[in-house]
Formats: C-alpha cells, structure tokens, sequence
C-alpha cells in the first residue's frame, strides 16, 4: 500500500478534477492509474538517482498490466451499454498501448531519470485529456444502461486481477476513509481554483513546451481565476458599493505586474536566442499594454461593471495569444529546450526572474514534473 503522503495526492488529484464517473468498477481502475503516476513522482523526488531504474521498470509494468485490464473491462462495458463511439474509444486505447510498448522497447542510455518523466508526462496527458474528456461522453449511457447483470459481470473481471486487493484498498482509502485530508499543493492553490486552471489549461491547449513560458502561462490563470472570483464575490455582496475591496485592487495589481514580468521574460528568452519573430511578437506585447493600463484606469474609478468586461477581454487575449502566437516559440527553440532551459536557471540565479514555488507546484501536477528551478546534478 501507498505511503500516507502518497494517499494524500492521488485523494486530492481525485477530488480536485472531479474524476469519479460513478460507475465504481471503472473508478476503481482509474484510481489505481492515479496511484501509479503518484507514486512514480514521490519515488523521482524522495527516491536515489542509483534506483530510478527499479523505479521505471516497475511502474511501466504496472502500467501495461493496468492499460491491458482497463482497456478489456472499459471495453466490455461499452459493449454491453451499446455505446456507439466505441470503435473510437477502441483506437485511443490502442493508440496508448502503443505508446507504452515503444517505452519498453527504448533505449534510454541509463538516463532513467529522462524516462521516468516521459512516462509521467503520457500518464498526466491520459488522466487530464482521455479520462476528463473521453470517458465523461458514455456516462450518462451507462447510468441509463447499466444492469445488476453487467455490473456483476465487471466485478468478477475485477477480481481475477492480479492487482484486486492494492485496487480495492486504493479505493477505499481515497473514497470511503474518515480521514479526507489532501496533499499542500492543492490546500495552498485551492482545489475549486485548480479545476478552474485545468479547464481553461486542456480545453484551450494552452502548452507551449517551453517549461518557463509554461509556468508562467500557469500561473497568470491562476492570477486571473483569483481576480474574477474576487470580483465575482464583491459584486454579490457589495452591488451598489461605489468602491473596488482592497483584495480585488490588490489581485488586479498583482495580475498586471506579473503579466509585465511575464512579457519581459519571453522577450529576453527571444532576444538571447534571436528569434526569427521577435520584433512582431514585442509588438504584440505592446499592443496588450493598452488593455492593462485600461484596466488600471478603471480599477482607480471603481467602475465595477467595466471592470467585470475587462477582465473577461484579458482572459479571452491571453487565451489566444498563448493558443497561436506563444506555440510558435516552441517550433523555434525545440531542438535547443535544455539550453533555454539553463539560460532561465541562470536568470533566475542571478534574481532577474522569480519563479514562485507554488507556480511550480501546478506545473508538476497538471503539465511534468521537470522542476527547472532545480540546479543540474552529475549523474
């Protein structure tokens, strides 16, 4: 069985993205692929470099045993429900199972560190695009469909596993214990403000690749959720008030200057590797300034219903620019990512960016785990 802390983050990944499909066969496998991508990353950041190999070898087995057992159970309860999309919910299964076949077959050259990030980086793809979006589509099928028959059928296969007691234990750990306490990363971010940030995140396909452009990118959603909830909440308790609480004036202030900083580092990354867009991307740039010093303006007159308008412009601007403009970055710094990725060390040493730890934290939960405030050391 898991460490506590372990119990902690799969409970709070579960909880936090709403997972459950109410279908307790199918969430009990779902939860088990939790627990293997938890673990993977308590053992990368607590384990020796000298045990990564153990490390990998034993989650991508465990892996393969849980996408061969998932997909034959899924499979079989699509079937039985009629579900008409199965032939393609069949061909992302297959599409996976490949995938992690050609992981088996890699010759990582004994950076295994390297291959345990690829792999958690396909399973948080999976749970965040596959399970949040794909599964969700048979659900409410399957609540019409689903016969004491069928369910019992699910059950027996469950039992054959040779991993039913560590799923079932998983499950009611997470679901059934008295105790319900989640790991800090999802205390200190807030766990309605994570769903928000991962909704906005997968629905808009917001990565660029680029771990900074990325963190960053991350934590101005972060930034804008917190100010639109704020806002939301004064509006409801303060209609008619003729001034902007200290708490919105202070999360609009912390929003624009972080959006400067964030701007001021995509442009040094650019300027330093001389990239090809540079001058047009800058001017983009400029060109958002007049939005914020808009909404700086309306912030000092507390014209709350603009404001609200605002804010929504800002997102809607963020969102496409990161969508179309911030990807063509990737396509020019992919051949070169470790090197930016140290040029970025190297400003953040010198305390010319600030990278915040918590920034951090959703990176490592919603995107990889490759910590790039984290100095290189020897093998």
């Amino acid at each position: 069985m898991y460490d506590e802390r372990v119990i902690e983050k799969i409970r709070g990944i579960w909880k936090t993205f709403d997972l459950s499909l109410g279908i307790p066969e199918i969430d009990k496998q779902h939860l088990w692929l939790i627990g293997i991508l938890a673990d993977l990353e308590d053992k990368l950041e607590s384990g020796t470099r000298s045990a990564l190999e153990t490390t990998f070898t034993n989650a991508l087995s465990k892996t393969l045993d849980y996408a061969s057992e998932h997909f034959a159970l899924e499979e079989k309860l699509l079937e039985s429900i009629g579900y008409t999309k199965l032939g393609q919910h069949r061909l992302q299964h297959m599409r996976f199972l490949t995938a992690l076949k050609n992981r088996v077959r890699k010759n990582f050259e004994g950076n295994f560190e390297q291959a345990v990030m690829e792999l958690l980086k396909n399973l948080k793809k999976w749970l965040f695009r596959h399970i949040l979006s794909e599964d969700r589509q048979y659900v409410d099928l399957a609540d019409i469909n689903i016969t004491q028959e069928i369910s019992s059928s699910l059950n027996e296969q469950l039992r054959t596993s040779p991993h039913a007691k560590e799923i079932e234990n998983l499950y009611a750990a997470v679901v059934y214990s008295a105790k319900q306490t989640v790991s800090k990363e999802f205390n200190v971010i807030g766990e309605d403000n994570l769903k928000l940030i991962s909704d906005l995140w997968y629905r808009y396909k917001l990565k660029t690749g680029i771990a900074i452009v990325d963190i960053q990118h991350l934590w101005l959603l972060q930034l804008l959720v917190k100010t639109d909830k704020l806002y939301k909440q004064k509006l409801k308790q303060e209609i008619g008030s003729e001034y902007l609480s200290l708490e919105l004036k202070k999360a609009i202030q912390e929003t624009i200057e972080y959006i400067r900083e964030h701007f001021s580092t995509e442009e040094a990354i650019m300027h330093n590797f001389r990239y090809i867009g540079e001058r047009n991307h800058q001017k983009q740039h400029e060109n958002f300034n007049i939005l914020i010093n808009d909404m700086i303006e309306r912030s000092e007159k507390e014209e709350l219903e603009s404001l609200a308008i605002l804010i929504q412009d800002l997102k809607d601007w963020l969102v496409s620019h990161i969508a179309i403009e911030d990807k063509k970055l990737f396509y020019f710094f992919r051949s070169r990512l470790p090197e930016v990725n140290e040029y970025v060390r190297n400003l953040n040493r010198e305390g010319k960016i600030h990278i915040w730890k918590e920034a951090v934290m959703i990176y490592k939960l919603l995107v990889e785990y490759e910590d790039i405030t984290r100095e290189k050391t020897p093998v």
